[in-house]
């Protein structure tokens, strides 16, 4: 997702949004006092229930649960708004990370239809697994804004690695869920052909369905077997999946652990992120 092309009015939306929506504090024993989220108000009917599902899941209580460990160096806002185009960004004149309802919309128009499953997927892990892969991607792009990340290469490509990274460091049931999420999410895009694709910032949906697998399979070669066997990944470059993982694995020690507070991180680890609210 672009962390700067967007329209103009996104920004007239998130300051009207704030006006009328405090940023809360988190509440839970994995708490950090420079994340705040708020949840704003559509002006369009049609997202009210796309909202009022985000809220009803805690999607932004607990993605500032999840980044509780990191060390800021100042005020982190997550936020869910609408946004005028099916969108994430990262801001780094606000230091917000905006979910928008309109990307929502169009996972749910791209997933299975409920109760029932195509090549094998299901929506519910569709829906999880490729919204989590935005926000951690989006997460990627704050990361290294914030912490003063150096990238080599292009940012969008660093940020799919820390968002296929990030789920492998937890047990196999997260890491699958957005591995396969998202894998579904770009192989049902549409024509990645087209010339236009090629002058985007990120890679094409192809190109980003192709690392995804390969970086997952590099880090944990079980995770993903069904994918492999069906033949999705190319002998060719799974040879050289596993040093690609540990090239990813490598930066992320480097670059930004130094600022992860270890006890706090052990917490993060062992919850199960993937339970609805009434399991919890």
């Amino acid at each position: 997702m672009s962390c700067d092309a967007r329209p103009a009015i996104v920004g007239l939306v998130l300051l009207l949004g704030m006006m009328a929506a405090p940023l809360f504090a988190q509440t839970s024993d994995l708490t950090n006092n420079k994340i705040g989220f708020a949840y704003i108000a559509p002006k369009t009917e049609k997202y009210v229930p796309i909202m009022e599902r985000l809220k009803k899941r805690r999607v932004l209580e607990q993605l500032s649960e999840f980044v509780s460990p990191l060390r800021l160096p100042h005020q982190f806002s997550l936020v869910t708004a609408e946004c005028g185009e099916a969108n994430a960004y990262y801001d780094r004149l606000q230091w917000s990370l905006t979910l928008c309802y309109e990307l929502i919309e169009d996972i749910d128009r791209i997933a299975p239809e409920a109760g029932q499953t195509k090549d094998g997927f299901t929506r519910d892990e569709v829906v999880m697994g490729e919204t989590i892969f935005v926000l951690l991607h989006e997460l990627g792009h704050a990361a290294f804004d914030m912490l003063h990340v150096p990238v080599f290469g292009r940012e969008e490509d660093a940020a799919d690695q820390m968002a296929i990274f990030i789920p492998l460091q937890f047990n196999p049931r997260v890491a699958r869920t957005v591995s396969r999420g998202d894998f579904f999410f770009f192989k049902n895009q549409g024509d990645p052909s087209q010339w236009s694709h090629f002058a985007d910032e990120h890679g094409t949906s192809s190109q980003r369905l192709y690392n995804g697998i390969c970086w997952t399979y590099g880090g944990n070669p079980q995770l993903i077997k069904d994918v492999i066997d069906a033949g999705w990944l190319p002998k060719e470059r799974a040879a050289t999946c596993a040093h690609e993982y540990q090239l990813i694995k490598t930066a992320f020690i480097k670059t930004v652990w130094p600022f992860i507070d270890e006890k706090l991180m052990k917490k993060v680890q062992t919850r199960d992120w993937l339970q609805a609210p009434s399991e919890r």
